[in-house]
């Protein structure tokens, strides 16, 4: 998966977006006063927000002073704009087409509050302003966005900006240039810079007479965090969108790539029309420029080809979320636009009211959710705000259930309690170290073209523009950081080794530039130059050469990183205990077209896996090697060739029609024999319930329908009468599945869920997915299991980790070792689940029950068969409460058995002190 994580074919969207905006660390900061860290990398997009005229602050006085009104000794010109620089006066620039300008001095240091620059600019420019450091250095410096929270004071047009050096140079790096750059097109007047330097240590404060209300209303306190809209389905994106029908009845002109513009005189509109739309989005978003006598004009309303009638909604300042330059965004909550949740076919818009012929602009029309934007997620306040605290209808349901601590049972691997690094959250969210995960994979997309040698840099595939980019939030986050952190905290950690045999060659270029494609679908809005490599007309350019962004990574490369590694660890101790083989390879020809265009084959996939885990093996002999890392149904069975166009499963057919996996398994186990080198350890595979609605991380649906779908998905992971209720439409029962290729074809290989995830984390259904996955996690006796990310904090879903790893916050734990658990009838097992485990000593029990139904309460009578007598019990229960796991009393024990109440969508621990009979 891309970002983190990647999609492909037969996989569903809206994940790819979510995980697209996480690469480029789509997020915005909490509005803390003027102390806001903005630290933004190269690849982020900050949210401007509204000045406030009447803050005033000071800020520290200039310890280097580059520019005031004259070029000051030591510091050179080496900008690249149009300028004008007579002394003494202001520098004159030219920042059209993303002009900069750059100063120079050698030998300077990290130390200093920030950067000051006072300008003046045309006012229709807006925020545009980029600064950063930079030095002769590999050093890659933070993109800090200019926006209010820099404003220091307005005077006469002129603009003091601040721009903390915790932003600029966080790890107080030496540098030897200042850089102020336009991250936007703007016009060609003249921008006018008086000042230019770096301050004293310090921040802004409050200047006297200040207004403190302005403060507020600059930080953005008077109202809350920014809320910012993410896109999931757009039907317009200056240029109309694949599926989409244009239908409106206004004089438009549609000339591509560009704004859509449209005459709406006369009560005129535009209608956009697409068959199978689902009804379950955040709302409906716009983006337009309009003449500012308009007033408010535009109405927005759904449409179908039946006789529904669907609310009019008429757009007014309740629903912008942004201005800039003359743009207005809008979001309408998909609640007040289709209040039934009835289908649709068409978008409409018009005006409500007479206005001028003038033309109106549109560059974005679409499906949306409305995001709040914070640094730190904020936690739920109730239990009924994340689908809990429900009320049981009628009377508690009984059900019979055995903990045979007489029949056979098996050691629980730690590893399945794993989770994976979020590369742009690393050094924001503490909270993932308190899930009680035992371990963190280095994964996604990226992954594949990670340079190892540049230690920071990546390409984000198809996920977004395949960009070169940095790796993570800090601009110098390496694999070591990772390695390092995870050893500090007491995770173990599965390292991702190229073997694409391709890696990132820097951290700016681009596959797909418009300067040699020309506009494309879809252009970055924060790097114009890099495409999606799609043609407006919808088909996919053909790649550069790999070389655009990428150098070769051959065996000898991963077997260098691994000797590096391993020369590490003789101080620090073995910081990777699984090496994982690639991620997705049969995906690698739309994920990673630009440098791997043709699909996959069995053959090259067991090529590659023998060259690069010989590698692996001679460098680090004692490593557990996983793989193929593929990502679902479709590859557990073909090769990417075989799902190609025209492939018709021609490349299995040519292996014996043997299902890849198999296949692989057993050539692999040929070649130990041969060669006496083992290659594999570990069958490493995804999974992603592919039902509609389901999601992935934050999103998802979380209807009736839908919530009770996610959490039976979870059945695909272990039941074999379960069939799939998605597109897959079989029994996939893939845990006994692998078991069974693995016995037939290579005995003695463990079992990693390399990634997973169930939707709806901030959701009970989510939440409640999450227990049972771990709960068969554990029945199954796989080796390990990574969620794809980690869930938010004191979400349903982190109470789901909590439940196993540490339930009443003292390290409470489901213990090591796993009890087989039996229902008396398939009645009583019906929509609830028990799992148990026991310590090596024997003196505790500790069993997890999952109540599964939203609207009945279970009284579950609990029999512990040969544990021992039962000498101390207690119960803790979770059913949505933001504080988590508290204890009940509503329960009995016996020496041999226990009856507990378990109130719906709930997840009960029993928690016994035994002693031998």
């Amino acid at each position: 998966m891309g970002a983190v994580g990647g999609n492909g074919s037969g996989r569903w969207t809206p994940g790819r977006r979510t995980r697209a905006a996480l690469l480029l660390g789509m997020y915005a900061c909490a509005p803390l006063v003027a102390s806001c860290k903005r630290a933004t990398s190269e690849a982020a997009a900050a949210q401007p927000t509204a000045p406030s005229s009447d803050a005033v602050y000071d800020i520290p006085p200039l310890a280097e002073v580059a520019f005031s009104n004259t070029l000051q000794p030591g510091w050179k010109d080496e900008g690249w704009a149009e300028r004008e620089l007579k002394n003494p006066g202001p520098a004159k620039l030219r920042m059209a087409n993303l002009g900069g300008w750059m100063l120079h001095k050698a030998d300077l240091q990290g130390d200093y509050g920030g950067l000051a620059l006072r300008y003046r600019a045309p006012a229709g420019f807006g925020n545009f302003l980029e600064v950063r450091l930079d030095s002769e250095g590999e050093t890659i410096f933070p993109r800090v966005r200019v926006d209010s929270s820099h404003v220091a004071r307005r005077e006469g047009g002129w603009v003091q900006l601040f721009v903390p050096f915790e932003q600029l140079n966080p790890e107080k790096l030496p540098f030897t240039r200042l850089v102020m750059r336009a991250h936007k097109k703007v016009g060609d007047d003249w921008v006018e810079v008086d000042q230019l330097g770096l301050t004293a240590p310090g921040g802004m404060t409050l200047a006297s007479g200040g207004s403190v209300a302005a403060q507020a209303l600059e930080s953005g306190t008077t109202s809350g965090p920014k809320a910012h809209v993410q896109p999931v389905e757009l039907a317009f994106d200056n240029v109309l969108q694949p599926g989409w029908e244009d239908h409106g009845w206004s004089d438009r002109d549609l000339r591509n790539p560009g704004p859509v513009k449209i005459r709406l005189g006369n009560n005129g509109g535009w209608v956009l029309h697409k068959k199978g739309l689902p009804v379950e989005y955040g709302g409906l978003t716009l983006r337009y420029r309009a003449p500012s006598d308009f007033g408010d004009f535009l109405e927005v309303r759904l449409d179908s080809e039946g006789e529904t009638l669907f609310p009019r909604i008429r757009l007014s300042e309740t629903y912008v979320t942004a201005r800039e330059g003359g743009w207005v965004q809008v979001f309408v909550p998909m609640a007040e636009l289709n209040p039934d949740k009835r289908p649709f076919t068409q978008l409409v818009l018009r005006a409500h009211k007479k206005v001028g012929n003038d033309w109106v602009e549109l560059n974005q029309v679409g499906f949306a959710n409305l995001i709040q934007a914070s640094s730190v997620p904020q936690a739920p306040k109730t239990a009924v705000e994340v689908g809990g605290g429900r009320v049981a209808f009628g009377d508690a349901r009984g059900a019979r259930v055995v903990v045979d601590c007489t029949a056979p049972g098996h050691r629980i691997s730690p590893l399945i309690y794993g989770i994976a690094f979020n590369n742009m959250r690393e050094s924001k969210d503490t909270h993932q170290w308190d899930l009680g995960a035992t371990a963190r994979r280095w994964g996604g997309n990226p992954t594949s073209r990670y340079n190892w040698k540049l230690g920071h840099v990546w390409n984000t595939a198809n996920d977004y523009f395949f960009r070169n980019v940095v790796v993570g939030d800090n601009a110098q986050y390496t694999s070591d950081n990772f390695l390092q952190a995870n050893l500090q905290h007491g995770l173990q950690s599965a390292l991702t080794v190229p073997i694409l045999g391709w890696v990132s060659k820097d951290a700016t270029s681009v596959s797909f530039p418009k300067s040699t494609f020309g506009p494309q679908q879809k252009m970055d809005p924060d790097v114009p130059e890099a495409g999606n490599g799609i043609a407006p007309s919808g088909e996919a350019l053909t790649p550069p050469p790999p070389t655009q962004t990428s150098v070769e990574a051959p065996p000898s490369f991963i077997h260098e990183w691994i000797r590096s590694i391993r020369e590490k660890d003789k101080t620090r101790g073995r910081s990777v205990h699984q090496y994982i083989l690639d991620n997705e390879p049969m995906l690698w020809n739309t994920t990673h077209r630009d440098v791997h265009p043709e699909p996959a084959t069995y053959d090259e996939l067991l090529e590659r896996t023998i060259a690069y885990g010989t590698a692996i093996r001679q460098a680090d002999p004692d490593a557990v090697i996983a793989g193929p890392a593929e990502w679902g149904w479709t590859n557990y069975y073909n090769s990417a060739a075989d799902v190609a166009p025209g492939g018709n499963k021609k490349d299995r057919k040519a292996h014996g029609n043997v299902p890849l996996l198999a296949w692989y398994l057993k050539k692999l186990n040929e070649h130990e024999k041969q060669t006496g080198t083992r290659l594999l350890d570990i069958v490493d595979v995804h999974f992603y319930p592919q039902g509609d609605g389901i999601g992935f991380e934050e999103t998802g649906a979380t209807d009736p329908d839908t919530s009770e779908r996610r959490i039976r998905s979870t059945r695909a992971l272990w039941d074999p009468t379960y069939k799939d209720e998605s597109w897959i439409d079989d029994t996939v029962e893939l845990i006994p599945r692998l078991k069974r290729w693995i016995a037939e074809n290579y005995p003695g290989r463990g079992i990693s869920i390399g990634e997973y995830n169930f939707g709806a984390t901030k959701h009970m259904s989510g939440g409640l997915a999450q227990a049972e996955a771990l709960g068969r996690f554990a029945q199954g006796n796989i080796t390990s299991a990574f969620l794809f990310t980690y869930p938010p904090n004191r979400s349903p879903t982190y109470w789901a980790f909590r439940a196993y790893r540490n339930f009443d916050g003292k390290g409470g734990r489901f213990q090591d070792n796993y009890v087989p658990t039996r229902f008396a009838s398939d009645e009583d097992n019906e929509g609830m689940s028990l799992f148990a485990s026991r310590s090596d000593d024997g003196k505790r029990v500790v069993a997890l029950a999952l109540n599964l139904t939203p609207d009945e309460a279970r009284h579950a009578q609990v029999e512990f068969r040969g544990c021992g007598r039962v000498t101390s019990a207690r119960v803790l229960g979770y059913a949505g409460e933001p504080s988590g796991f508290a204890e009940r009393k509503s329960f009995l024990h016996s020496s041999k058995d226990m009856q507990v109440l378990l109130p719906p969508w709930s997840m009960t621990v029993l928690d016994l002190t035994v002693a031998r009979e």
